[in-house]
């Protein structure tokens, strides 16, 4: 790290770090001739690399007093091991939605399908259902996402899922901001990040159309249809009868990303 003073009013330190972790409490599986659940024990490793940096600017203007402080922070991680040296080796979240830890990537990744806008007639559909095929239980009509195959080998399956962030920031800052003047002063704090994503249940966010007790979001009045193909929302289906749905298929189109700056407190005192 780097710590220093600046012109007697700017001080701030720079931090960078590089740690490996070993022994994480992972899923060990058995084989399967014993017919026994995986058991617990302290297997794998993780990388994680980043920055810290903290800034600190204090100074008199007249009779003014200033004073402005902020941090900002990244991190990298990555999954190094997951027992036994596999590369290949992966294993799905018990207590996660849609996540699964793999060599190579970062921890807790949503592993979902990538969608590429709607289908805008009925012909399309059938049309991509014949290239392709569909390995939901749903049947694929005008107004549904459409999905990618990703690996391009022809074939829309499970495989064609993709590993798309996960719930944990990239990025983490901060600012403070404290001012006086005679008898007053003025103090702000901010905090934020970004980088992170969650994959939202569709019903528990948007509500549904499966009954008096849905209570479906005002989103859907964006939804597709015939005269509507710019819309931001799928068609719209009751309960899970369409491939949309997020419980048919989690996709990049129910990811959202979740980075936010927060006023987390205002003071004003006299």
């Amino acid at each position: 790290g780097l710590d220093f003073l600046l012109f007697n009013n700017l001080n701030g330190s720079i931090d960078f770090y590089n740690r490996k972790t070993t022994n994480i409490i992972q899923d060990v599986t058995v084989p399967k001739e014993f017919a026994l659940d995986a058991y617990k024990d302290n297997v794998g490793s993780m990388r994680n690399t980043g920055i810290e940096i903290s800034l600190d600017y204090r100074t008199k203007i007249g009779q003014v007093d200033l004073g402005i402080s902020g941090n900002f922070s990244y991190n990298k991680n990555e999954i190094l091991d997951l027992g036994d040296g596999d590369p290949d080796r992966y294993f799905d979240t018990t207590n996660g939605y849609q996540q699964r830890n793999k060599v190579g990537q970062i921890m807790n990744s949503y592993y979902v399908y990538k969608t590429d806008g709607f289908f805008n007639s009925q012909e399309e559909a059938d049309a991509y259902t014949a290239k392709y095929g569909n390995p939901f239980s749903k049947k694929f009509k005008a107004g549904d996402l459409r999905y990618v195959d990703v690996n391009g080998d022809g074939d829309l399956t499970a495989d064609d899922r993709e590993y798309c962030g996960s719930p944990d920031p990239k990025y983490t800052f901060g600012l403070n901001i404290f001012t006086a003047w005679r008898n007053f002063d003025l103090a702000l704090s901010f905090n934020g990040a970004t980088g992170a994503k969650i994959l939202f249940d569709a019903y528990e966010v948007y509500g549904s159309f499966s009954g008096d007790a849905s209570h479906p979001s005002t989103i859907w009045r964006d939804a597709w249809t015939e005269t509507n193909h710019n819309a931001k929302m799928p068609r719209i289906h009751y309960g899970t009868e369409s491939p949309s749905s997020s419980r048919q298929a989690a996709s990049d189109f129910w990811l959202q990303d979740t980075s936010y700056l927060r006023l987390k407190n205002l003071q004003l005192g006299y």
